[in-house]
């Protein structure tokens, strides 16, 4: 397939939004916050994707979907409450924000990518073209750029971008190609219940 000239500045602009900018806010609000609910909050994403496919997708809906929403909503505050239905911590409270403006950007880069329908390769090229293009001029002027001495950082760090995130993305993508928006959105919420277990052993953050 032939690209435009417009087709790469929407690959751009989508590398924009969640190579550059979701990941601004996911490890911001790591650094802020506790894991475990930085990654309940984050994936608030998928009730966006369900949120954003009305309007730019044109698929239907009925009040099982805005229950679904609403429901999804509440589930997150209650997590981040633990229970309590009180207000935030607000020591927290940045982190929470930022992993929810991720969960925008992430739940819009899915619908845009499944409007667009970009061959999967090509189009993770551009994405990750464009951030590193955004992320550079970032890195210096707001915190300088690291070396990692350790093999162990370096070798995660090649595995994070280079494996993990890039492929997730493609598999991700070849989901919403084949089955029903709100479906794979409704499966992906197996993922935060892992991420948590995860942080249990790694990081030690206990269930509350």
């Amino acid at each position: 397939r032939k690209y435009s000239k417009s087709d790469f500045i929407k690959m751009s602009l989508m590398g924009f939004l969640v190579i550059y900018l979701y990941y601004i806010f996911l490890y911001g609000s790591f650094a802020v916050a506790p894991a475990g609910q930085v990654n309940v909050a984050n994936y608030l994403w998928p009730v966006f994707i369900v949120i954003f496919s009305i309007p730019l997708l044109k698929e239907k809906f009925n009040y099982k979907t805005i229950i679904a929403i609403i429901l999804g909503f509440i589930g997150v505050f209650i997590a981040l409450t633990n229970g309590t239905f009180s207000i935030l911590n607000s020591s927290y409270l940045l982190g929470y924000i930022l992993a929810g403006l991720g969960a925008v950007c992430y739940g819009l880069f899915s619908v845009m990518g499944k409007k667009f329908e970009y061959d999967k390769y090509t189009s993770m090229l551009i994405y990750y073209i464009a951030a590193l293009v955004f992320i550079t001029p970032t890195s210096y002027f707001v915190s300088g750029f690291v070396v990692p001495t350790s093999i162990g950082t370096i070798l995660s760090i090649i595995a994070l971008g280079g494996v993990i995130n890039s492929i997730a993305f493609v598999f991700w993508f070849k989901a919403l190609k084949v089955g029903d928006t709100h479906k794979m959105a409704n499966l992906i919420y197996i993922v935060p219940f892992v991420a948590m277990v995860w942080t249990y052993f790694l990081n030690g953050e206990g269930f509350s």
